[in-house]
C-alpha cells in the first residue's frame, strides 16, 4: 500500500499520561476515514527532515471557534501520538501512514 499523508501539524498538545495530541492543518482531514480509537503505526517527517515512527490513535476533539452568532463547537478528527519521548510536535510536521495498523496482539494470531 502506498504512504498515505494524515496531516500536516497545526498544532499539538502535551497530555500528561497519554502522549501528544497532533491537530491538523486541515479541518477536513483524511483521519475521517477511519474508525475513532483505530491504531495506526504513523511516520511523522518533522521540518528539519528527521522521521521518527511511533503508533497513534484516531481521536476526536472540538474546538471552540467565533462564528458571526457568537461562540460555537466544531468536532475535528486528531491523532493521539504514544510517546513518553516526545514532547511537542513542532508546526509543519507531516504525519503520514503506511497502511499498518498498531495490533499489540499480533503476535498472538
Amino acid at each position: 500500500m502506498p504512504t498515505q499523508v494524515l496531516m500536516t501539524v497545526e498544532a499539538s498538545f502535551r497530555l500528561t499520561g497519554l502522549g501528544v495530541l497532533a491537530v491538523p492543518r486541515d479541518e477536513q482531514s483524511v483521519l475521517r476515514q477511519f474508525a475513532l480509537h483505530t491504531k495506526l503505526l504513523v511516520t511523522l517527517t518533522f521540518p528539519d527532515r528527521q522521521i521518527e515512527t511511533m503508533p497513534a490513535s484516531v481521536e476526536e476533539m472540538s474546538r471552540q471557534v467565533e462564528a458571526e452568532t457568537g461562540p460555537t463547537y466544531r468536532d475535528m478528527y486528531v491523532l493521539l501520538l504514544e510517546s513518553e519521548l516526545l514532547e511537542e510536535v513542532p508546526v509543519g510536521t507531516t504525519i503520514s501512514w503506511a497502511g499498518e495498523v498498531d495490533d499489540p496482539f499480533a503476535l498472538l494470531y
